[in-house]
């Protein structure tokens, strides 16, 4: 049997407790090992990228608007509205018209996030993208990799080497917003967890 996250665990990654903290935790310790994140470094590299996603584990939603992503092809918002309507939700902030698309076929009900993007915010669901954009993206192999390994990733036509958390950030952020932050996290879950 893996790893069993608990409460404490997760405030002390955050630095605090939030009422999300509960349904957040049974949806981990039920989803995570079935997408074989499992121990305590892929748990240390999942939960810290999640701290971050979430602020603390305090939100489900993305505090802006979601205008900004208003007519970006990249994301599949093709339609007016689109930008707001699919903002980021979920541990992991899913973002754009065709991630939640995507979303929807994965659970068999091709647009069941399309008509309704705020399921993402239900404790199951906010977990249970994070675990598929996760699983789909491989990240359990960069995660398994030492900290001082050097991972090649292609980013903006450029081929970078990057190291195991640099490469998960940037598979889940798609770009550098909140690196130092993230790799803090990083480093407090891996002493939370490993100790």
């Amino acid at each position: 049997m893996g790893l069993l996250i608990t409460a404490a665990h997760l405030s002390a990654i955050a630095g605090k407790t939030t009422p999300l903290m509960p349904g957040l935790l049974e949806w981990i310790n039920k989803l995570c090992p079935q997408y074989e994140i499992d121990c305590a470094q892929e748990y240390a590299h999942f939960l810290a990228q999640a701290c971050v996603e979430s602020d603390h584990f305090k939100t489900l939603q993305e505090y802006a608007s979601g205008a900004a992503y208003e007519g970006r092809a990249d994301l599949g918002n093709c339609k007016a509205g689109d930008g707001v309507k699919y903002k980021g939700r979920g541990i992991f902030q899913t973002t754009g018209r065709a991630n939640y698309l995507q979303l929807g076929i994965k659970k068999g009900r091709r647009d069941l996030f399309i008509n309704h993007p705020e399921m993402l915010e239900q404790a199951e669901y906010a977990v249970w993208s994070a675990c598929e954009y996760w699983a789909g993206r491989h990240l359990n192999d960069a995660a398994n990799h030492d900290d001082q390994d050097v991972l090649k990733k292609k980013y903006h036509g450029e081929v970078l080497d990057l190291s195991p958390v640099e490469f998960i950030s940037i598979s889940i952020n798609g770009g550098y917003t909140g690196m130092k932050q993230r790799k803090a996290y990083y480093l407090k879950a891996r002493q939370v967890l490993l100790s």
